[in-house]
């Protein structure tokens, strides 16, 4: 007689599969679980088959993402800076912008550093401000102003209606920084150029003159040379300064028809328009603008307004 086959050991794998099923048909909130060797990658453990009778447990998994009772919250995250800062100067007719930096203190430092560079010292910068906009506004001067650009803009419309109010048009948005970008970094070109104008004190010896000194790196040397120069056209009377412009234009003009005046602006439009609107503000019966004088033109010039007015 043949021995009897032993029998085959399928029992326990069937155990298992049996147990499977049930835990995955059991109604619950947990993801479908299967049974694993252990936790591989994008895997986790979430229990055991039942053992007893010689059979082993086998580790139930799920994936990572599938959620279940033993997911853990997600750590919360840092909230991710952007740092900005601009640095200007008071001789630079322009400014110098360092952002997107993720450490407070390095855009500051870096603005200033970068118009420290072409400036040779003496620059400061606007503070430093994270995720969001500054604008910059530039009065008739060439001065600059910041103001933070939030939803309602409310600080950028007090700061240009607060400028505007000191000048004949209103000041300009020169630029807008956003303080992700990178960098913004003028170079000698930035250096003002200044230019100004002296005429006589008050109408006594007035000589219908206005004496200009323009392209000098300096304001009080283009000052200073203005003033002698009528000084010295008007020996014993006095001369004071009427105009002063960094990398911008000295307009001259005549109303009422022998009231001499100047003003300055920007650029050679808003200068005609500055003019104008003084005198409109004058109520002006006559209002003929005259000759305009670039700063950055190397030289000392003399406007008769009497003559301009005929075309001599």
């Amino acid at each position: 007689m043949h021995p009897v086959n032993p029998p085959r050991r399928w029992w326990p794998l069937f155990a298992v599969l049996i147990a499977w099923a049930a835990l995955s048909a059991a109604p619950s909130a947990r993801a479908q679980a299967y049974p694993c060797p252990g936790p591989g990658p994008g895997e986790r453990m979430v229990g055991m088959t039942p053992g007893g009778d010689g059979i082993a447990p086998v580790p139930l998994c799920v994936r990572d993402d599938d959620g279940g009772y033993d997911d853990e919250p997600a750590a919360p995250q840092a909230p991710v800076r952007d740092y900005a800062a601009v640095a200007w100067h008071p001789d630079a007719a322009d400014v110098w912008f360092e952002g997107g930096y993720s450490d407070a203190g390095v855009a500051e430092r870096e603005a200033r550093a970068a118009c420290n560079a072409v400036m040779g010292g003496g620059c400061t910068t606007t503070g430093e401000w994270w995720n969001s906009s500054m604008v910059i506004i530039r009065d008739r001067l060439g001065n600059f102003y910041n103001a933070w650009l939030g939803k309602d803009r409310s600080e950028r419309d007090k700061v240009l209606a607060d400028c505007s109010a000191q000048q004949l048009l209103p000041c300009e948005i020169y630029m807008t920084f956003n303080s992700s970008r990178r960098q913004y970094r003028p170079g000698a070109e930035a250096r003002k150029i200044y230019g100004a104008g002296a005429w006589v004190h008050g109408n006594e010896g007035y000589d219908g003159k206005l004496y200009l000194a323009t392209g000098y790196r300096d304001s009080k040397v283009a000052v200073d040379t203005a003033v002698k120069a009528c000084s010295d056209a008007n020996p014993g009377r006095t001369c004071e300064m009427v105009a002063l412009s960094g990398n911008g234009i000295i307009q001259t003009f005549r109303y009422n028809g022998n009231f001499d005046n100047a003003t300055v602006e920007m650029t050679p439009r808003r200068a005609k328009e500055a003019a104008k609107h003084l005198c409109a503000q004058l109520k002006a019966s006559s209002c003929v603008l005259q000759a305009a004088f670039d700063s950055r033109t190397p030289g000392v010039f003399v406007h008769e307004f009497a003559a301009a007015s005929t075309g001599k």
